[in-house]
């Protein structure tokens, strides 16, 4: 462990009774063989229901996590390192109930969109479950978005409140508010008064932290004092009022337009999957590492929602992805699993202090977002090591989990960690060909799924719903794959454009678009090419205006980054005459893809 001299024996005590329990837990999952629990089905057509004894329930999420915090009251459920929090259940709650209490006596109504701009914060997993209570869907935010993608936003869903930090590290998240709501700079303006012309449904706005001395602005700290003052009969009525059915949370994601979708999920599709999540995996869940960033799907799901399902402890290593900050949580946590982006695991394999820290506590490590080599798999399970590493499907709108190779069991490591896995208790699955009809097993087609976990469709937006939910309800993935005779799925490539960089979805026309807001730009063409790190790295070749001669890469970065969030920036820019294209004249990316990537490998070879 990495402690200071002079620490107390009675630390070291604990520290030996975790190394010993986690010795116990590694025990007890060797001898059970807990994930052979499908049989062989020897399918002849790309369809699997996984059918099983799983019951759905028909509760909200903040109903689970009530029962769970009465259940487990002293233990401790979440463990924020970057803010040096822990809370136990009953402590957990406690702040649930006051926050959610001054929200119901601000005026939230049933319903409301409240944003979140904030890294990975306890007050960002606050609102997670204290939206179920009142009804809420919390509205999640990238902290790393600037004034026009935050406005877009806000609008797009109709946003009442938002919570933000006033800075998170270099970032000064409070200036590119006030750019955007300039009107919170009046004198005059009261606390809940606020009226502002780009985001005109905004009316709240709360600032983390101690303090705050800025007009039309509440404390987060003075709400849940406030909070703690107030009567809970009615947040109590509210809660038992609101539906399972209702939605719960919105995530955006690209679509074809180039702007983000909304995708809306609802309380009983997220408690249920995350219930279906704990089945299969509660074995490896005793300490969950979650270094992924809260905005994204995988990281509520997988991470911040387990504790209201069972007994565990989730623990966040920092505010903003930290790999030294990972490694260290892990050793003295003791974490048992570890969960993210290729990246995550890419970065620690290939940290110089990799050696300093104790990773050998980890039992399972699920990661997805992008194709994985079998390789690679293997190289984490040894060199970490990790016991059982295991690749993970699924969009946004399915809320991020479909399937999981853990249902391949330890006796079939090829299909754990070489397919996507069979899909989670109660889906459907399927492969079909254009007409939608489904394709004979091995055969490459769309998959298309189906269940409880499906988002109810893009806020405000019918037209991009029906492009991708069936009448039937099947959600349309856009991913091409294959499935085999016992219903483990292969991804073979995506139909869409989206690029997944270090885990984050990128969709290249907005940045195109952006790009050729530039006054010296005509066309642009975004595409990837392989990264070692991030998996996949942004390229734009640019043709200029006919009148324009001359312009730089940095001309180009400068314009975007006040426009875009820092990753959708392209790291390589070329300028070019034309693009390459069919005879009937679309851009062929991919061919544009090899090109640049063949250059950059010979200029390394250089090196």
């Amino acid at each position: 462990m990495i402690r200071n001299e002079g620490e107390d024996k009675s630390e070291n005590t604990k520290v030996c009774i975790v190394e010993k329990m986690t010795s116990s837990i590694k025990n007890q999952i060797e001898k059970q063989d807990h994930f052979t629990m499908i049989p062989k089905i020897n399918l002849t057509s790309s369809y699997f229901h996984h059918s099983s004894s799983f019951q759905l329930i028909n509760k909200t999420l903040s109903q689970h996590f009530d029962e769970m915090a009465l259940k487990y009251s002293d233990e401790e459920c979440f463990i924020f390192k970057g803010e040096q929090k822990r809370y136990t259940y009953k402590t957990f709650k406690d702040e649930v109930d006051n926050i959610a209490a001054s929200l119901l006596d601000l005026g939230f109504e049933k319903n409301d969109r409240f944003a979140v701009w904030l890294p990975n914060t306890s007050e960002n997993v606050t609102i997670s479950y204290a939206a179920s209570k009142l009804g809420l869907i919390k509205v999640n935010i990238n902290p790393a978005y600037v004034e026009r993608e935050l406005e877009y936003c806000i609008n797009k869903v109709g946003c009442k409140g938002i919570l933000l930090s006033p800075s998170v590290k270099s970032i000064d998240l409070l200036s590119i508010f006030l750019r955007l709501v300039p009107e919170l700079n009046q004198r005059s303006l009261a606390a809940g008064e606020l009226s502002a012309k780009s985001v005109p449904t905004l009316k709240y706005v709360i600032l983390t932290g101690d303090q705050t001395s800025l007009p039309g602005t509440y404390s987060y700290v003075d709400l849940l004092k406030r909070g703690a003052q107030l009567c809970h009969n009615k947040l109590i009525e509210r809660q038992t009022s609101v539906d399972p059915d209702s939605a719960l949370a919105i995530f955006f994601t690209s679509g074809t337009t180039g702007q983000p979708k909304a995708a809306t999920l609802t309380n009983f599709g997220i408690l249920n999957l995350v219930r279906a999540q704990w089945e299969l995996l509660n074995p490896f869940y005793h300490r969950v590492c979650v270094p992924i960033p809260m905005f994204h799907i995988f990281a509520e799901i997988s991470g911040v929602l387990n504790v209201a399902v069972g007994k565990c402890k989730v623990i966040f290593p920092a505010m903003l992805p930290d790999t030294l900050a990972t490694m260290r949580a892990i050793h003295e946590e003791k974490c048992t699993a570890l969960i993210g982006a290729p990246i995550i695991f890419r970065d620690i394999l290939n940290h110089p202090d990799k050696n300093k820290y104790d990773l050998s506590s980890l039992t399972y490590g699920g990661t997805g977002a992008t194709t994985l080599t079998l390789d690679f798999l293997r190289q984490i399970e040894k060199e970490f090591p990790i016991t059982r590493m295991v690749q993970g499907y699924g969009l946004t709108e399915n809320a991020s989990l479909l399937t999981s190779g853990m249902w391949a069991g330890d006796n079939d490591p090829q299909r754990r960690l070489g397919s996507l896995g069979r899909c989670m208790q109660g889906l459907e699955v399927k492969v079909v060909d254009r007409q939608g009809q489904i394709v004979p097993i091995g055969q490459q087609g769309e998959i298309w799924a189906r269940g409880y976990s499906i988002m109810r469709g893009y806020f405000a937006d019918p037209d991009k719903t029906a492009e991708t939910l069936t009448p039937s309800g099947w959600l349309r993935t856009g991913d091409e794959g294959k499935m085999d005779d016992d219903g483990f799925l292969y991804f073979i490539g995506r139909q869409k454009e989206i690029i997944i960089r270090g885990g984050v979805n990128i969709y290249p026309i907005e940045i195109e678009n952006t790009i050729c807001e530039h006054p010296s730009v005509a066309q642009a063409q975004v595409f990837s090419i392989p990264d070692q790190r991030y998996g996949e790295e942004l390229c734009v070749w640019i043709i200029l205006k006919s009148n324009i001669s001359h312009c730089q890469s940095e001309d180009i970065q400068k314009f975007l980054r006040n426009k875009l969030a820092f990753f959708k920036i392209p790291k390589y820019i070329r300028f070019v005459d034309k693009f390459i294209t069919t005879p009937t004249g679309k851009v062929q990316k991919f061919k544009m893809s090899q090109i640049m990537a063949t250059e950059l490998k010979q200029t390394i070879s250089k090196l």
